[in-house]
């Protein structure tokens, strides 16, 4: 019960990062502090609470930066994609990542497509249609749902590395050495910036970077903890509830219209993921 009850805290961390990414001017950028906070976050609470775990393993070092990798490239794409358009819009497509893991099962793996499988895959399709139809009319509403669908892919590839770290005995290794190798890689992407924004960023955003750190750092390792007690298929269903948050947020928030059609969107795309992870 307490792994089930980890996955959900995390889902609500999950969208209430999104919601202070989404508010930020430079997104690409206050993600990095973002990450790098964390980073400094869990490299405290590693040293004071977790000691025992001070030891290398070579495989979690590679399954760390193959995930990092995937995880990075979701969190640009995701920055990116809110550049365009509203979280309310383009959270639950991001959040249809488990379509993706279903199609690679049928075409790697040689699994069949059940009946319920087919269901999933165009209430997902529809949700995606339903939530971006509203602003369909606008170029760059369209680019942001093609980075959110980007977003999804990139998420679902890291999600299959993901539990295979968490499954290793070394799992806070595994979790440090993501934060660490996301970290560097949102480093790498801000380089040119960091030199003439990082004291201006510090000056006037220092308690809402602290604020998305701490959030982050409490997504990431409560949601990854809970996966080391309950089944992957159950949590990330569970995880799903993020989309009904992000719509949430986004009206207590930012006030965005919660249209009908982005309403139909996230539930079809939610019952959508629900059926297929209950198959799976």
């Amino acid at each position: 019960m307490y792994g089930y009850f980890l996955i959900l805290l995390s889902a609500l961390f999950h969208s209430f990062w999104n919601v202070l990414l989404k508010d930020s001017e430079n997104k690409y950028f206050f993600n990095f502090l973002m990450h790098l906070t964390n980073l400094v976050i869990f490299s405290i609470m590693y040293l004071l609470f977790f000691k025992d775990f001070l030891y290398f393993d070579k495989n979690i070092f590679i399954y760390s930066f193959i995930a990092a990798t995937f995880f990075s490239g979701y969190h640009i794409c995701l920055s990116t994609a809110y550049r365009y358009g509203e979280i309310s819009s383009y959270y639950p497509i991001v959040s249809s990542s488990p379509v993706f893991v279903l199609i690679w099962a049928i075409v790697f793996l040689k699994e069949k497509l059940t009946i319920s499988g087919s269901i999933a895959i165009f209430l997902i399709i529809a949700g995606v249609f339903f939530v971006g139809l509203v602003k369909y009319s606008k170029a760059e509403s369209i680019k942001g749902v093609y980075f959110s669908l980007l977003a999804a892919l990139f998420y679902s590839f890291g999600a299959i590395i993901d539990k295979i770290g968490v499954s290793r005995k070394n799992f806070i290794l595994y979790i440090y050495l993501l934060t660490l190798f996301m970290t560097i890689y949102m480093y790498i992407f801000n380089y040119k910036f960091i030199g003439r924004g990082y004291s201006f960023y510090l000056k006037n955003y220092f308690w809402k970077i602290l604020l998305g750190g701490f959030i982050l750092f409490s997504s990431v390792f409560s949601y990854r903890y809970g996966l080391t007690m309950v089944n992957v298929s159950y949590a990330v269903f569970i995880r799903q509830a993020n989309i009904l948050f992000g719509l949430l947020f986004g009206y207590l928030i930012f006030r965005e219209k919660i249209h009908r059609y982005k309403v139909v969107g996230a539930i079809l795309i939610a019952v959508g993921v629900v059926i297929i992870k209950l198959n799976t």
